[in-house]
């Protein structure tokens, strides 16, 4: 059980990972007016990655028999059909026509692009567990860099990179103060995964800086509380031992009184 614990612990989901945040530019970028002819080669780039993760995971895990059902990969049989799938997915994207000319195209991307984040959330989730408040911090800064970035590339009426970053943030945060919107289809779409990924790493941060000062507030309880249960605890041991010398003299006066009754008398009218 521990070699099959191993052996699935060395499998890294890095691969994986940078496969599917390398193909979203590909994505957006078949929304562009003028698209690019790199985002082919990172649909088929970033398929042939998945794929070959994909049997590398299976390979490793068939070697472990019986093969278990949970563990870092989560639901195994469901998730190596998945990451197939997305593998021939995103190489169908390569030869599919442009999003911007093709609405079946475009709804075919955006199918694969929901199932992508899913993947990438199922991936990263250990992450993101037990992560100190420093780390979340980096975290959700690089977030709303990248996406910031992504609204200056996608959006022609964000000019600057400060405008791409304060948009990436009031979109995130959900707070829509209305001086910035999306305005093209691309920078439309992008900013339904800004609010599905950045709200919630944003919520992990809020969530745990609360933390940190509702765990002050409870370790002070935790220490009245040990103060209290040592002083009771010293309170009984007194009591207990006072009650041990209350026993101890009892049984001690009751030993007494049963050897003088025991006694022989030696009275006048016996004999010495």
């Amino acid at each position: 059980m521990q070699h099959r614990r191993r052996r699935d612990d060395n499998i890294s989901p890095w691969p994986m990972l940078i496969a599917l945040i390398a193909s979203v530019p590909a994505f957006y970028d078949s929304m562009m007016p003028t698209p690019a002819t790199w985002a082919t080669w990172m649909y088929l780039v970033s398929g042939i990655v998945l794929l070959a993760s994909a049997w590398h995971v299976q390979r490793s895990l068939s070697q472990a028999s019986p093969l278990p059902s949970r563990g870092r990969w989560g639901d195994r049989p469901g998730q190596l059909k998945l990451d197939v799938f997305l593998g021939v997915a995103l190489m169908a994207n390569a030869v599919l026509p442009q999003s911007n000319e093709s609405e079946p195209a475009l709804i075919w991307r955006l199918l694969i692009a929901v199932l992508m984040l899913y993947r990438l959330l199922k991936i990263s989730q250990a992450l993101f567990t037990e992560t100190g408040l420093a780390r979340l911090l980096v975290m959700g800064s690089s977030v709303l860099v990248l996406c910031g970035i992504g609204f200056y590339w996608l959006d022609p009426e964000v000019k600057t990179i400060h405008d791409g970053l304060w948009l990436a943030f009031s979109t995130a945060a959900t707070v829509g103060y209305g001086d910035m919107v999306p305005s093209s289809t691309a920078s439309r779409i992008f900013s339904v995964f800004v609010v599905l990924l950045g709200y919630g790493i944003l919520s992990l941060v809020t969530a745990s800086i609360a933390a940190m000062f509702v765990g002050t507030q409870e370790r002070k309880v935790e220490q009245d509380i040990l103060r209290d249960m040592h002083r009771e605890m010293r309170e009984l041991r007194q009591e207990l031992d006072r009650l041990r010398q209350d026993v101890r003299q009892e049984l001690r006066a009751n030993a007494d009184q049963q050897a003088g009754a025991s006694k022989p008398s030696t009275g006048p009218d016996q004999p010495a």
